[in-house]
């Protein structure tokens, strides 16, 4: 096989068809899924994926697992909730069948949309690290994924689709469930609530809103932008929670499921 694409689920029943869709030209769909309680992995077999229940471990862990069992000798990653664009797909398709490259991961340009818009500024059209060679990529265990690749990373000029939720009160619980995740990891490694990390927050959003131009995506950017904010706002209270003792956390966060 040249291609497997390597997508992590829970509770993604609403997503998951439009992403197999946009990944159906790869040899193999392999979906790593942490024991979903709703018609995910249903709908990810209806559509020729290979589906493995694998108890949530941490982003890092459990793309570790589902990397281990692609056959491909080509990586691509895709979250539930992201689409491929057929001009990527293209892309990739001539990059794996090139004869020679001398890059052992590639970047792609992820775009967001939010409330209905596609954000154009404030930042929030980023590069991440999606293809690699399977035998030269590391996941470490960590909460958010953060891919190793042994050699040189190229990039790759079409952008890959990111729906960051359907409703702000979706988008907003997942990420407050995750800003605690965060939180109570940190505290475990001996951090404690700064005030200082507070006022970095509203510096970054000032930033991305003003300086960033996140202001011409109308409400949609500015909502973006606060999330960003209220995230370490949330985190930096948990951290305060926990230090005073009125509050409990279990004893590995990082496997708790933040969906």
């Amino acid at each position: 096989m040249k291609i497997s694409a390597v997508i992590l689920t829970r509770n993604e029943a609403k997503n998951i068809e439009r992403c197999l869709k946009s990944v159906s030209w790869a040899d193999e769909m392999v979906v790593i899924d942490a024991e979903s309680e709703d018609e995910t992995r249903e709908i990810a077999e209806r559509m020729g994926a290979r589906v493995i229940v694998h108890p949530w471990e941490g982003a890092g862990a459990q793309y570790a697992f589902g990397i281990a069992q692609a056959k491909g000798k080509w990586v691509l990653i895709v979250d539930a909730d992201e689409e491929v664009t057929p001009e990527l797909a293209k892309t990739i398709w001539q990059v794996i069948n090139a004869p020679k490259t001398p890059y052992a991961g590639y970047k792609v340009k992820r775009v967001n949309y939010a409330l209905g818009r596609w954000l154009r500024y404030g930042g929030w059209q980023e590069w991440v690290l999606r293809l690699f060679l399977r035998e030269r990529v590391t996941s470490p265990p960590t909460l958010h994924p953060r891919f190793q690749v042994d050699g040189q990373v190229g990039k790759l000029p079409f952008p890959l689709r990111h729906y960051m939720a359907s409703n702000l009160l979706e988008w907003w619980q997942r990420s407050f469930r995750l800003a605690q995740t965060e939180a109570e990891m940190e505290f475990l490694q001996g951090m404690h609530f700064s005030s200082w990390a507070l006022l970095s927050a509203f510096w970054k959003f000032m930033r991305r809103f003003v300086f960033k131009g996140g202001f011409l995506d109308g409400w949609a950017g500015f909502y973006a932008c606060l999330q960003r904010f209220l995230y370490a706002v949330i985190k930096e209270a948990r951290l305060l929670e926990l230090q005073r003792g009125v509050a409990s956390m279990e004893k590995n966060p990082i496997k708790i499921p933040f969906k």
